[in-house]
């Protein structure tokens, strides 16, 4: 590694040109003139600043500016190295992170978000997770050791792959408790609910193919889509999730076989359909013949009241595939998940579920059937929503304390997340998130969540980001909004 200092770069104070674009062309001229090789550490932001006699922001702007371009990559506290174009940047001096706007992928920022949360010197609210300090170990440990006490090696063999039957019948019985009617048959337990997803539109749809999704949307069903011929078009959303006035249009211009949404603390928004809604957007799809895909996989976690009833339980048809799971409430890593097909589709995704076998392991599906059977489990959720509501009124409260007056956000009734949106005259979230970063914080930037290159996107997308309200304690939330306030007066040249 080298270290190129001090930098020659000229500015021109009477160009009309802003100062940090003529730094960042300054750099980019000495890249591409092989001064700066690949892994070349750059001059320290507040040492270039001093040496040009500008404003840091200035510096801290123009790096930013590079990273999202894809010619340096910086690193916490530890400086910004010049990427290797040629190689893609995969040759970069430490693990690679985001470089360019064409990178921010749902997967690739996925991996970025875990890479980061596991980071000590940074406080994530970006991963779409439960906190770990509220998971249930003692109770998971017992229930592993009934397990193991009472089934023995037999555990560890393979299971079966519609998945443990005592275990379809404790989500049978919860389910009913929702409204929802169902025989243990009828279940198909995958491995997480995003299993359950890329299942269905496997199995279901073929490329040429029209989706009606939610927009914004869960990230992960555009990483889905994407490459896979399937024509996806989005249905806007206000703060009740999706507008069904908006359905029919779209159902007739595009015939699309499925609508895939969360009517229940979406992701990314938190947004949460009320009853006439869901009533109305059921008419709507039974009257087309829509099949709707639902992913419930929030609905355990209400805060202030529980949520109206599943569109599964209200279906005046049988027109709606059901899934959910316990990743986001009790148990992350054991990533158990199932679907409730109509019966008309069960013998298609069984198949197809047998030959992809994506069940969750044994020893995990036993254990958790050991928990649902138990009253831990609702004594887990009555203390994960005391916390959850604690935390979400600390990032609220931040958020008024700290983030500039013209920043609006969601109150969320539920889920994990809230949605905020930036000053539209300000940085844009992507801006901000490298600067974010050199403080120590990091978020999920909003345009994620946005189907590229859709006519239906917003024009501001660009300057919404999500938050995980419920990651840290009231403590670590509040100082890390108000670090995230800090960086934006950074990126917006005022501090």
């Amino acid at each position: 590694m080298t270290t190129f200092d001090p930098l020659r770069i000229t500015l021109d104070r009477s160009n009309a040109l802003p100062l940090y674009q003529q730094i960042k062309q300054g750099i980019v001229a000495a890249i591409e003139r092989g001064e700066l090789p690949p892994s070349t550490r750059l001059p320290a932001t507040r040492v270039l600043a001093r040496q040009l006699g500008v404003n840091r922001v200035t510096v801290v702007t123009a790096y930013a500016e590079l990273a999202a371009e894809g010619y340096i990559d910086s690193h916490v506290g530890r400086g910004s190295f010049v990427l290797d174009r040629a190689m893609g940047g995969d040759e970069a001096v430490n693990p690679p992170s985001l470089r360019r706007p064409s990178d921010w992928t749902a997967h690739n920022f996925n991996r970025e978000m875990m890479r980061l949360a596991r980071r000590p010197d940074i406080l994530s609210f970006a991963p779409g997770m439960p906190a770990t300090d509220l998971l249930p170990d003692d109770d998971y440990r017992l229930a592993l050791n009934t397990v193991l006490r009472r089934d023995g090696p037999a555990v560890l063999q393979y299971g079966l792959v519609e998945g443990y039957p005592p275990l379809h019948a404790a989500i049978v019985k919860e389910l009913a408790e929702f409204g929802i009617l169902a025989e243990p048959e009828q279940l198909l337990v995958t491995s997480g609910t995003e299993q359950g997803l890329a299942l269905i539109l496997r199995t279901l749809l073929r490329p040429g193919d029209a989706i009606l999704i939610e927009q914004p949307t869960y990230m992960h069903v555009l990483d889905l889509l994407a490459g896979s011929g399937i024509q996806a078009y989005p249905v806007a959303c206000d703060e009740q999730g999706v507008r069904p006035e908006l359905l029919s249009d779209l159902i007739l211009r595009h015939r699309p076989k499925l609508l895939y949404l969360t009517p229940t603390y979406q992701n990314p928004t938190g947004a949460c359909m009320p009853l006439t809604r869901r009533r109305q957007l059921l008419d709507l799809t039974t009257e087309h013949d829509l099949l709707v895909l639902e992913d419930d996989v929030y609905r355990h976690l209400w805060l202030d009241r529980p949520s109206p009833p599943p569109l599964r339980a209200l279906a005046p048809s049988d027109n709606v595939i059901y899934t959910s799971g316990y990743s986001k409430c009790l148990l992350p890593g054991a990533r158990i998940g199932y679907l409730l097909p109509p019966a008309r589709l069960l013998p298609v995704l069984a198949a197809s579920h047998q030959t992809l076998d994506i069940t969750a392991t044994e020893l995990h599906q036993r254990a958790l059937a050991v928990i649902l059977g138990q009253e831990r489990f609702s004594a887990h959720l009555v203390r994960l929503r005391e916390a959850h509501r604690r935390r979400r009124q600390a990032m609220l409260d931040a958020l008024a304390r700290y983030m500039p007056s013209e920043t609006h956000w969601t109150h969320p009734r539920g889920g994990l997340y809230l949605w905020v949106q930036l000053p539209t005259t300000g940085p844009s979230a992507t801006t901000l998130y490298v600067h974010a970063l050199e403080l120590g914080i990091a978020f999920a930037p909003g345009h994620l969540f946005f189907m590229p290159s859709s006519g239906e996107t917003p024009v501001h997308a660009n300057h919404y980001l999500r938050l995980n309200f419920v990651l840290h304690s009231p403590r670590d939330t509040a100082d890390g909004i108000r670090r995230l306030a800090r960086a934006w007066e950074r990126a917006a040249g005022m501090g």
